[in-house]
């Protein structure tokens, strides 16, 4: 028996969202595939190209990732000589390295395919309202996560 069309699924953002996400993730592994690489992967390679020497804390939060997220995908990619660290101290700084470099070109190049790909199913004009609406959402549920955890945090200031 098939479920109905009309059900609280449909309406559901954390449903939805969480739906799109896999499928594009689908048409990003396409994408990213001859390149041995993950889309995550990918997205911190475009930002150690185009930052070379940045931080992991300041990748952590570009991508909005937990930093211990990021150092498994710093390590990963270290143990396949795509970046290197360069430790002083105790402040680490990512960058590409030859063989990581020697791939640019491709990685742009499978990121601008599959923004492509996806603004041609859905048009250029919705996918573009789309990511902006979403990060715009995305904005406003983090700073109220943020500030309710801060109001869970703070002493009450009447007794």
């Amino acid at each position: 028996m098939n479920a109905p069309v009309n059900n609280f699924l449909e309406t559901c953002l954390f449903f939805n969202t969480n739906t799109f996400s896999r499928e594009l993730v689908k048409l990003a592994d396409g994408e990213f595939k001859a390149l041995n690489l993950s889309a995550a992967h990918a997205s911190l390679m475009l930002l150690v190209y185009e930052t070379p020497g940045i931080h992991p804390k300041e990748l952590s939060r570009l991508l909005q990732l937990n930093p211990s997220t990021i150092t498994r995908f710093i390590d990963a990619l270290v143990k396949r000589n795509l970046l290197r660290r360069e430790v002083r101290g105790k402040t680490a700084r990512i960058h590409p390295t030859k063989a990581g470099l020697s791939l640019k070109a491709d990685v742009a190049k499978a990121y601008k395919q599959l923004i492509m790909a996806y603004s041609k199913i859905l048009g250029f004009e919705e996918a573009a309202h789309l990511s902006q609406a979403i990060a715009s959402a995305n904005s406003r549920i983090k700073k109220a996560l943020s500030d309710a955890s801060s109001e869970k945090s703070s002493p009450d200031k009447e007794f």
